[in-house]
C-alpha cells in the first residue's frame, strides 16, 4: 500500500537538489567573507553547512529513487550520484570541523573552495542528465563548438538533396535523422528516459515503459506520432513543451511512415510524398554570387590610401579578397578620377557611384574591372549612351540606373549580356515606357500600385 512512497519521493529531487546549493553556497560565502580570527559568522556558517549536508544526504537518496523508478540507465546517471553523495559526505566533514573550532580552522577556506567546485560539477553532471550533454553548448556557434570537441555534424537535422530523394531510405535517412535531433538528448542508449531508446530501430522497436511505441500501418496507434499531435500543454506531449518542437513537416513525415508499413525497407518515394512537404530540408547547391576566381588579397596600405581618397572601402566579407567600394563620401567623384581606382581592378566587386560626377564616358573604364559583379549608377548623369560597353563586365549580375536617363531601347543593348540578372530603372525613361518587351535579365521598373482595402478610406 506504501510502495508508492519510494517513486513519489524520487520524484522530489528535482525540488530537493536546490537546497543543498543555496545553503552550502551561501555558507561557503561567509567563509570567504570571514577574516582570520573572525568568529563573526561562525554560528551561519554552521547552521548552513548542516543543513546543506543534511539536504545534500536527502537528495542523493531522491536521485537514486527516480533513477531506480524512472528508468534512467546507470551509465547516465553514475557520475553524478557518485559526486552528488561524495558532496554530502564532504560537507558532513566540513560541518564537523567547523562546529567544534571557535574560529574558522586553517585550511578551511581551501576546503571550501573545493566544496563549491563539487556543487558545481555534481550540478552540471545533473543538468547533463536533464537538459543533455549538451545543453550549454547548443547555443554556441558551431566553430566555438567544433572548437571544443563538439561535432556539429550530426546537428543539422534533415537534409534532402534536390534530385533523387525518391531512393532515400524512409527510416535510415529520413526518420532517424528527425529522431535524432528531437528526440535523442533524452532517448539515447545513456540516458533512456521512460525506458525508451530512440537511437536506433531495434531500441525503437522494442519501446519503453509504457509498452510498445510503434503499431506497423497504424500512425494513431503508435505514441510516436500520437504523442507528438498532443496539445502541448498536455504532460505526455513529446517533445516536452520547453525543448524544440518539430516542425510539422517534420510529424508529417514520420505519420506517413508509419502509415507505409513503419519499416526500414521502404523508400521515400513509396509514400507519394508531395515535394512541398520536403521543401523545408531540400538542400540546394549554393551558387556563389561573387565570381569563383583566385585573386591576391589588396593590401592594408592600398584600402587604407582608397579611405584617405574619400571612398568607402571594405572587404565584402570577412573571408573574401573580394572588395566594395561605394563613394558615398565622395560625391565629387568625376570621369577623371578612375586611377585612383587602378590598384584594385582585380579585387573590386561591388561598386556604388551613386549621384556621383560620372557621365557616359565612365563606362569604357568601368569595363575594366574584370570581376565587377554589382554596379551601383543612381542618379548619376548617366544618359545610356554606350551601355553596350558593360558587355565586357563577363561577372556583372545587379545593374542600378535608378533615376538616370536610360531609355528602353538603350537597355536592349544589353539583352546579349552573359551574366546580367537584374536592372533596377526606377524613375527613369525606360520605366515610362509601355512597351512590352522580355529581357534576358529582369527587369525592375518600381512604381507598384497596391490593391486598395476597405479600411483605407476609414477616417480615423
Amino acid at each position: 500500500m506504501i510502495e508508492f512512497i519510494f517513486p513519489l519521493f524520487g520524484r522530489f529531487h528535482p525540488i530537493l537538489v536546490h537546497l543543498p546549493i543555496g545553503f552550502l553556497a551561501f555558507g561557503i560565502i561567509l567563509v570567504f567573507l570571514s577574516k582570520k580570527g573572525d568568529s563573526k559568522h561562525l554560528d551561519s556558517i554552521r547552521l548552513a553547512f548542516l543543513l546543506g549536508a543534511i539536504s545534500a544526504i536527502l537528495s542523493s537518496i531522491s536521485g537514486f529513487l527516480q533513477y531506480q523508478y524512472e528508468g534512467f540507465s546507470w551509465d547516465s546517471v553514475q557520475f553524478h550520484f557518485y559526486f552528488g553523495s561524495g558532496t554530502a559526505l564532504f560537507s558532513f566533514w566540513l560541518f564537523y570541523e567547523i562546529n567544534k573550532s571557535n574560529e574558522i580552522p586553517p585550511k578551511f577556506k581551501l576546503k571550501a573552495g573545493i566544496l563549491f567546485a563539487l556543487l558545481l560539477f555534481t550540478g552540471h553532471l545533473g543538468g547533463n542528465i536533464t537538459h543533455g550533454e549538451t545543453y550549454l553548448i547548443e547555443p554556441l556557434p558551431a566553430e566555438m563548438q567544433n572548437f571544443l570537441g563538439y561535432d556539429t555534424s550530426e546537428k543539422k537535422g534533415l537534409e534532402i538533396p534536390e534530385n533523387g530523394w525518391e531512393e532515400l531510405a524512409y527510416y535510415e535517412d529520413v526518420v532517424q535523422p528527425i529522431l535524432n535531433q528531437n528526440c535523442a538528448s533524452c532517448h539515447n542508449t545513456r540516458n533512456k528516459k521512460g525506458e525508451l531508446d530512440l537511437s536506433s530501430y531495434n531500441s525503437l522497436l522494442e519501446g519503453g515503459e509504457d509498452g510498445f511505441i510503434l503499431t506497423s500501418g497504424s500512425p494513431e496507434d503508435s505514441p510516436l506520432f500520437s504523442r507528438l499531435v498532443l496539445p502541448k500543454e498536455d504532460e505526455d506531449h513529446m517533445p516536452p513543451k520547453e525543448k524544440r518542437q518539430m516542425h510539422k513537416e517534420e510529424i508529417e513525415l514520420i505519420q506517413r511512415w508509419i502509415a507505409l508499413g513503419g519499416n526500414t525497407e521502404s523508400k521515400l518515394g513509396d509514400a507519394n510524398i508531395e515535394t512541398e512537404l520536403l521543401e523545408p530540408f531540400i538542400k540546394r547547391e549554393e551558387i556563389p554570387f561573387y565570381s569563383t576566381a583566385s585573386v591576391n588579397p589588396v593590401s592594408k596600405d592600398d584600402l587604407n590610401t582608397l579611405k584617405d581618397e574619400g571612398f568607402f572601402a571594405e572587404p565584402v566579407s570577412e573571408q573574401s579578397n573580394w572588395i566594395m567600394i561605394s563613394c558615398i563620401n565622395f560625391p565629387s567623384f568625376s570621369d577623371s578620377d578612375w586611377q585612383k581606382l587602378n590598384s584594385v581592378k582585380d579585387q573590386l566587386a561591388f561598386l556604388d557611384l551613386s549621384r556621383t560626377q560620372i557621365t557616359d564616358q565612365s563606362l569604357d573604364q568601368i569595363a575594366g574591372f574584370p570581376n565587377l559583379t554589382v554596379l551601383k549608377l543612381n542618379e548619376s548623369d548617366i544618359s545610356g549612351s554606350g551601355l553596350e560597353t558593360l558587355l565586357k563586365n563577363e561577372n556583372l549580375k545587379n545593374l542600378y540606373l535608378n533615376k538616370t536617363q536610360v531609355t528602353l531601347e538603350q537597355l536592349e543593348s544589353l539583352q546579349d549580356h552573359p551574366s546580367l540578372e537584374k536592372v533596377f530603372a526606377f524613375d527613369t525613361p525606360a520605366a515610362e515606357n509601355d512597351k512590352s518587351k522580355e529581357f534576358s535579365f529582369h527587369l525592375e521598373k518600381g512604381n507598384y500600385l497596391l490593391p486598395k482595402l476597405a479600411t483605407d478610406t476609414i477616417v480615423f
